[in-house]
């Protein structure tokens, strides 16, 4: 008789969420400096609370090593979807 394997499922993240707009130092119109960026990104689901979420780019879940984090605090994100694979 076969043995189920336990699947060990990986969360991933799509997040569309905004940030302050920021010039590089030269001279700008005001018009140029205002508003917000929406901004989308993807990743590992790493951790969350009521106050942020956490993605990575990479994880190796042998060693539960972590690439490239992104934490966004909640009040900044627009929408979540989360895909299970």
């Amino acid at each position: 008789m076969r043995q189920k394997r336990k699947k060990n499922w990986t969360t991933l993240v799509y997040l569309r969420w905004f940030d302050s707009s920021i010039t590089r130092g030269e001279v700008c119109l005001p018009e140029e400096a205002c508003g917000i960026l929406e901004n989308e990104s993807a990743g590992v689901f790493i951790s969350e609370d009521k106050e942020s979420i956490t993605i990575a780019m990479d994880r190796c879940p042998k060693t539960g090593g972590l690439r490239c984090t992104l934490c966004v605090p909640k009040v900044n994100v627009r929408s979540i979807r989360r895909f299970q694979v």
